[in-house]
C-alpha cells in the first residue's frame, strides 16, 4: 500500500465528510446509499474502486453489458465478472499519482451513478439482480477480489 494511496483515502474521507477509524487497510469499504463501494490499489500505482451489482443471470445480462460499450469518458465505470461468486462488478479507476481531490470525488461520484443507473435500468425491465438473501451467505470478498 503506497503513500499517494493513503493520501488519497485520506482526501477522499475529507470530501465527504467521514471521519477515518484507526489505520486504513489494503481495502477500505463504505456505503454511498444503497451501494456498498470498496477501494484498493491495484495494480500498484491505480486506485481501483468497485461495487458488487450481484450475480448474472441471463434477464440482467444484455444491460449489463451495454454499459462496457466504448467511452471518452476518462473514468468511465466498466463491468467484470467475478467467477467465484458469479457476480457482477461494476468499476474503474484512475491513476494515483494524479489523484486529487475532484478527480477522487468524480471516480467515486461516476461509479455511484452508473450503479444507480443499472439498478434503475434493471427495475424497468424487471430484471433484476439477484441478490444474496440476508441468510445466505456469499461468495462475493472485496478483499479477494483480482483484476
Amino acid at each position: 500500500m503506497s503513500q499517494q494511496y493513503t493520501q488519497a483515502i485520506k482526501i477522499l474521507c475529507h470530501e465527504l465528510n467521514l471521519t477515518l477509524s484507526g489505520n486504513i487497510d489494503a481495502v477500505v469499504s463504505f456505503k454511498v446509499g444503497e451501494q456498498e463501494c470498496h477501494i484498493t490499489e491495484h495494480p500498484a500505482g491505480r486506485l481501483l474502486m468497485f461495487s458488487n451489482l450481484g450475480e448474472l443471470t441471463s434477464d440482467n445480462a444484455k444491460p449489463l453489458l451495454e454499459i462496457g460499450m466504448f467511452s471518452q469518458e476518462e473514468k468511465k465505470p466498466v463491468v467484470g465478472f467475478d467467477s467465484n461468486s458469479n457476480n457482477v462488478i461494476l468499476w474503474n479507476h484512475q491513476s494515483l499519482i494524479q489523484a486529487d481531490r475532484h478527480s477522487l470525488y468524480q471516480q467515486l461520484d461516476l461509479l455511484s451513478q452508473y450503479y444507480d443507473q443499472v439498478q434503475s435500468d434493471l427495475q424497468n425491465t424487471n430484471s433484476l439482480l439477484v441478490e444474496p438473501e440476508a441468510n445466505e451467505k456469499s461468495n462475493f470478498s472485496p478483499a479477494a477480489f483480482r483484476v
